[in-house]
């Protein structure tokens, strides 16, 4: 058996696209496909971040579209002028992104974040941190936009949050992966993060529009990615398929992480295993031949002297060669 055929000389799990859509990806991008569908058909829009949707939203379908899904600081911030409360869309407002646009570009989101996070992580453990990153970047970007945005409505819609903590986790469990260019993982990951905060927060603070996508909700998300996976890390559960990360049980067995020491050392225990196979092969051979050496001599001496010649020893062995050799 070659080193490359052994079970701890296989790749750890790496993020890349894996060999199919994970059940909570899976369902992530028909929950938030559907979402946009049943808003758009119902709200008769197709982008609820429009001042056109606002003012038609008074009454009928696109007025319990709006109660419905699209958070704003106004549904959570009691002491904001025009309050009326709607908690609720905390934990609707992410099923639904804001415009075609937006449900494109989340869809691609999530099905790459998932293929490439669900896997390590596991099902369960993946769609809570997903779920529970889209409900509190909600929270704390309806706490804090008003600021931002002044007498202006930052609409908070989409999955971006939970999209934004599944790919900064990436740089806690593999922060010295080498991606494109040869770039490792954890300072890519912050350069994209920030790249997409600071455009956000320009788009939507850029212009008089009344209605703008909130510029906080990406930021909030990562934060809370961010604060999570530190925890993992401070209590030793960080899921590892870099150097100087920590194993758990849920990391496929006897991999290999791709760093020069520790393929070292898994050439050198495959070559200890074979070593160590050489010489118990050896001893069978050697053992073989001297069984086989003995029992020439004794067929010897039956020939000569007869079987009556033989001690009991010698029958006892003869006896146990002709059980071992009975098909």
């Amino acid at each position: 058996m070659g080193y490359e055929d052994r079970d701890y000389f296989q790749s750890k799990p790496k993020f890349e696209l894996s060999s199919g859509v994970h059940p909570a990806t899976r369902g992530l991008l028909i929950a938030v496909i559907a979402g946009y569908v049943i808003a758009l058909i119902a709200g008769n829009h197709t982008s609820f971040a429009s001042p056109e949707f606002f003012l038609t939203s008074a009454e009928g379908p696109p007025f319990w579209v709006r109660q419905a899904v699209v958070l704003t600081s106004h549904d959570v911030v009691p002491w904001l002028k025009g309050f009326s409360p709607g908690y609720w869309k905390l934990l609707t407002h992410w099923l639904v992104p804001a415009d075609l646009l937006r449900c494109v570009l989340d869809a691609v989101g999530v099905y790459f974040a998932g293929r490439m996070v669900e896997e390590l992580f596991g099902t369960r453990r993946f769609l809570a941190l997903f779920v529970a990153a889209c409900v509190l970047s909600g929270l704390l970007a309806a706490l804090t936009d008003h600021w931002l945005l002044g007498s202006r409505v930052g609409v908070i819609m989409g999955p971006v949050g939970g999209m934004f903590a599944a790919f900064v986790s990436v740089a806690w469990i593999a922060p010295n992966q080498r991606t494109l260019f040869g770039w490792r993982t954890r300072p890519v990951v912050f350069g994209l993060v920030g790249f997409f905060a600071v455009i956000g927060v320009i788009y939507a603070l850029v212009g008089d529009r009344p209605v703008a996508h909130s510029p906080t909700q990406l930021i909030w998300g990562a934060a809370v990615a961010a604060v999570y996976m530190s925890v993992l890390k401070a209590a030793g559960r960080l899921p590892a398929v870099a150097p100087g990360s920590y194993e758990e049980p849920w990391n496929r067995r006897g991999n290999l992480p791709e760093d020069v020491d520790d393929v070292s050392r898994a050439l050198a225990r495959a070559r200890k295993e074979e070593e160590k196979e050489r010489e118990q092969a050896e001893r069978q051979r050697a053992a073989q031949a001297a069984d086989q050496q003995k029992l020439d001599a004794i067929l010897d001496k039956i020939s000569r002297q007869g079987i009556s010649s033989l001690s009991r020893g010698e029958k006892a062995f003869l006896d146990a060669q002709s059980k071992r050799r009975r098909p």
